[in-house]
């Protein structure tokens, strides 16, 4: 049976109880211990599961005694953090009551100065739902106290507080919404976590077989289509993976913090699940095309998670990392189309694509001091001077590499007009060229590819680049 709640005349004096996840923070703190955690301890996946069997407020102590996730940069909700500094000018009490682990509760606590009681779960103690009613019951009493959280895990709590507040859609009987205007389209925040743009990298699979003119291989156009659905699915997976394990690096980003899991539009736990479903359907899809699809596409996933560990941290290594990871997509379409790989093609793609991902970390190392370290990386600003060099020197291999191909004697048995393709080596150098310009002058977005699919005149280039191959194909000589 519910204790009644007294009527009471003036609740203004009256303690301001608030829950941590999804209430004061947009985000679920013990998801984010657990990626703070496993990037110290590879091995923290198979020990969770044990920890787990003997209770999720050991598992939460043991996750809290090998990291913490970075509270100064944790997604503050503003209008629970304005809702606190009120209540303290007039004089109340403020409390922070979490089913949080009581170490990453009182690091959220000294952090933000604001609250004069923490309640929170230690090894032995799960406080949610009812326990964390009953404790505040005890400590205030029924009435006692009012109450802000989000979840139906507060609905016990809810039933015992004077005044009910909730910052999300599930409102207790007689409570109040409390919400800043912030929450958007959930729709548009999954679209930019699976970064649907990107998709557009994963045409590559494309290019060994245009390249190789395997026009009329109907079977082998719908091996790549796959392929592309398989890359798109993997590389989604991917994308939400390294979102989780950059939180901290992102949210020190200038706009990288606006990405759904660092702003915590999303929560992390379903990101976690969607990973896993879009890494296994694209392993599948990869499976169904042929094993060395298959192959290459676990390759992908192996190099991405090497990078997200260790590598993205390593100055020069991570750049020649994400080069590869271009490469490999080009690689199946041609084994899913089963057309040989051009040492050419190869050795221009590897030349690009480094200098692709060198302008991606010159446009992130532009906006720092000289001594100033890049959040999640290896690079400082004093390190501009090498990777704009680094970079333009392999654009301009690339454009080499792609003239000494024009000149060689394959091109003239492969096109009937050969010479339109210095046109395409022309335009490949002109581009590169000004993209590096922008990057140096600081007009570079930070991802040179989606810069591109959005420039007019990168989509001139492309046409000029699809003209010249059309005639040289074509024999328009």
């Amino acid at each position: 049976m519910t204790d009644p709640i007294p009527d009471r005349a003036d609740t203004s004096r009256l303690p301001l109880v608030v829950d941590l996840d999804g209430t004061l923070c947009r985000t679920d703190t013990l998801w984010e211990n657990f990626f703070s955690a496993w990037r110290i301890c590879w091995w923290l996946p198979f020990a969770v599961p044990i920890w787990l069997i003997a209770g999720r407020d050991h598992l939460k102590a043991r996750l809290a005694q090998i990291a913490l996730p970075v509270v100064e940069c944790l997604p503050w909700n503003r209008s629970v953090v304005d809702a606190l500094r009120d209540a303290r000018g007039l004089g109340r009490r403020c409390v922070l009551a979490t089913a949080a682990n009581e170490r990453i509760a009182n690091a959220c606590a000294a952090h933000l100065g604001l609250f004069d009681e923490v309640l929170a779960s230690s090894d032995g103690v799960n406080l949610k739902g009812s326990a964390k009613a009953d404790a505040l019951v005890a400590r205030f009493g029924v009435g006692g106290f009012d109450y802000v959280g989000d979840s139906s895990a507060d609905l016990p709590v809810w039933a015992k507080a004077a005044k009910k507040y909730s910052v999300s859609r599930i409102v207790p009987p007689g409570g109040l919404e409390l919400g800043d205007g912030s929450r958007g389209s959930a729709f548009a925040a999954w679209v930019k976590l699976l970064r649907v743009r990107h998709w557009v990298k994963n045409g590559l699979v494309f290019v060994a077989p245009v390249a190789a003119h395997a026009w009329s291989n109907g079977d082998g156009w719908q091996a790549a289509a796959l392929a592309f659905v398989s890359f798109c699915s993997v590389c989604s997976g991917v994308y939400i993976i390294n979102d989780l394990f950059d939180l901290a690096s992102d949210r020190a980003h200038p706009s990288k913090r606006r990405r759904p899991l660092a702003a915590g539009a999303l929560p992390l736990s379903t990101a976690t699940m969607a990973s896993v479903f879009l890494l296994l359907g694209g392993i599948a899809i990869a499976c169904w095309v042929g094993l060395w699809v298959a192959a290459v596409v676990l390759a992908y996933i192996a190099v991405n998670a090497l990078y997200t560990v260790h590598v993205k941290r390593i100055p020069v290594f991570d750049v020649f990392c994400l080069a590869g990871l271009y490469t490999l997509r080009i690689v199946a379409g041609a084994v899913a189309v089963v057309v040989p790989l051009s040492a050419w093609l190869v050795a221009f793609s590897v030349f690009a694509f480094l200098s692709l991902a060198l302008l991606k970390r010159s446009a992130d190392i532009g906006r720092l001091s000289p001594d100033e370290v890049l959040a999640g990386r290896g690079y400082r600003g004093r390190d501009a001077a090498f990777v704009n060099g680094l970079g333009m020197g392999t654009a301009i291999a690339a454009s080499l590499v792609l003239a000494l191909y024009v000149a060689s004697d394959q091109v003239a048995t492969l096109y009937p007009a050969p010479l339109w393709l210095w046109g395409v080596a022309v335009i490949v150098l002109v581009w590169l060229s000004r993209l590096w310009r922008m990057a140096m002058n600081g007009t570079m977005d930070d991802d040179p590819v989606l810069f591109a699919t959005g420039d007019t005149v990168s989509w001139v280039c492309a046409l000029l680049v699809g003209a010249c191959a059309v005639l040289a194909t074509w024999g328009a000589g």
